[in-house]
């Protein structure tokens, strides 16, 4: 069994499973900060929720693989320590652990979704809006540790990637922004009516 992990074509498979993993979490991002555009089609909320849902999960569960597939590479191989352990790898330290830390960190996005129901919304935002910083973490990590980097391609990919997440939410904060001297309007609760939010 270990001789057939060795003869596997490691270092493809850890380079194609990073770059998926970082598509799919751009994809997953871009879903969920545009959801509630109006070009969107009425009626497609639900599958949007799960497409944004899918490709989350499926682009952290890639960039685990990735992640684990350094293991057993001969190339550049990585001990579980020098994996799991941010900053404690022998090879590149620092870009190696900004992966780890965004892989930790997508855990722990996709953890506090699931448990969002039991989460009052300001505390379960907080963890939602990591996905920025765990984003940039995964982009520095890809940008300058991936071998692939240096062609126009990839870069590229990285450009559009960083551009799109950018402008879909500054689209979304102007949206959200009301225009000056335009008129506010505060809803209030009725005394003792309990918040839907917990």
């Amino acid at each position: 069994m270990i001789d057939l992990l060795l003869q596997l074509p490691t270092w493809d498979m850890i380079r194609v499973a990073g770059i998926a993993s970082f598509c799919l979490l751009t994809l997953g991002m871009a879903i969920g900060i545009s959801y509630n555009f109006a070009f969107w089609p009425r009626g497609s909320k639900r599958r949007l929720y799960r497409f944004h849902s899918f490709c989350t999960v499926a682009g952290t569960a890639i960039g685990l693989l990735h992640g684990a597939f350094t293991v057993i590479d001969t190339y550049v191989p990585y001990s579980w320590f020098g994996l799991l352990v941010p900053f404690s790898s022998d090879y590149a330290p620092v870009w190696s652990g900004l992966g780890t830390l965004s892989g930790y960190g997508m855990l722990l996005i996709i953890l506090t979704t699931d448990l969002r129901n039991k989460l009052k919304r300001p505390v379960w935002l907080i963890f939602h809006l990591l996905s920025y910083p765990v984003y940039l973490l995964a982009l520095l990590h890809g940008f300058f540790l991936g071998s692939d980097s240096e062609m126009f391609g990839i870069r590229l990919l990285y450009g559009l990637s960083a551009a799109l997440l950018l402008g879909l939410t500054t689209a979304r904060k102007t949206m959200n922004t009301p225009a000056a001297g335009a008129p506010q309007v505060v809803i209030l609760k009725p005394p003792g009516q309990r918040s839907a939010d917990k």
